[in-house]
């Protein structure tokens, strides 16, 4: 295949690449986006803690983007510097990828303790206000989404013999009770979302290795010279320039050159008189 082709097949295969890291940079913006707005919404029961790795789930999304044009505006004009760039560019980001999936599993580890002790606090205020009644309070919307009562169950409001169960612990359809405790389904709900953005970040990571090596083989191509066989075997680099094509100048031109031309007028030749040399008189006898 010639080198052209190659060259060709290659652009197309980065092309495609970095559509491909498009939609995993747009899922990443997504998914981080809506992991932020419910945690959001429940944000305040734990002090507004354990937010960070959806914020930074966006931020590689817009990331991703941004490489994305850097690519295709490298493979559409075929700047070897710009390639490779992007190429060290992309590997550290998804060694990024790779951080910020274990750094999210390391923070659903060590998130229970800190977690239990604000919603403890949180629900302590909760009932010491005795916002039982008011259907916008957090703990009333909380019990109401999660199906749950009270921080570890229905007991917490048992010892309170003057304060019944509030509106938002009775199931809607069969007015039952709920029985477990906020405390545990919403340290879950948490755990699970980092469960979430560790999968999304390696996956994306994962996706985005498979073509990084077209983007590497097309800046090495674009490195690539043409050589010239030698009569003794060894090749040697050659650059190839353009041929300038030589035109003759016209008699118009040459008496009337513009002025922004660097052509002389001819110099006029002084006619030349031909030498005649004098006859040669031979004497008579």
């Amino acid at each position: 295949m010639r080198l052209s082709a190659r060259i060709k097949c290659f652009k197309y295969l980065v092309y495609a690449y970095v559509i491909l890291i498009s939609i995993c940079g747009g899922a990443q913006l997504v998914i981080g986006a809506f992991l932020l707005w419910t945690h959001k919404q429940y944000s305040p029961i734990v002090k507004n803690q354990f937010w960070e790795p959806f914020a930074v789930l966006i931020g590689l999304g817009v990331i991703s983007q941004a490489l994305c044009y850097l690519g295709w505006t490298s493979a559409s004009r075929k700047q070897r510097c710009y390639l490779g760039t992007f190429c060290a560019f992309l590997v550290l980001f998804i060694v990024i990828l790779f951080l910020v999936s274990g750094w999210s599993v390391a923070t659903k580890a060590h998130l229970i303790t800190p977690a239990e002790l604000a919603i403890e606090t949180s629900f302590s205020e909760f009932l010491a206000k005795d916002n039982t009644n008011d259907q916008t309070h957090i703990w009333n919307r909380l019990q109401r989404d999660f199906h749950c009562c009270g921080c570890n169950g229905i007991h917490d409001y048992k010892k309170n013999k003057q304060m019944g169960f509030p509106w938002s612990c009775y199931d809607p359809i069969d007015t039952k009770v709920f029985n477990t405790g906020c405390m545990h389904v919403f340290v879950k709900s948490i755990e699970m979302n980092m469960i979430r953005v560790a999968v999304v970040a390696i996956a994306s990571a994962l996706i985005q290795s498979l073509g990084i090596f077209c983007a590497i083989q097309l800046t090495m191509l674009l490195r690539t010279r043409p050589t010239l066989m030698l009569p003794n075997g060894e090749n040697h680099s050659i650059r190839v320039k353009r041929t300038r094509e030589m035109t003759p100048l016209s008699p118009a031109i040459i008496g009337n050159p513009t002025p922004h031309s660097s052509t002389k007028p001819p110099i006029a030749l002084k006619p030349v008189v031909p030498r005649v040399d004098p006859p040669v008189i031979k004497p008579s006898h």
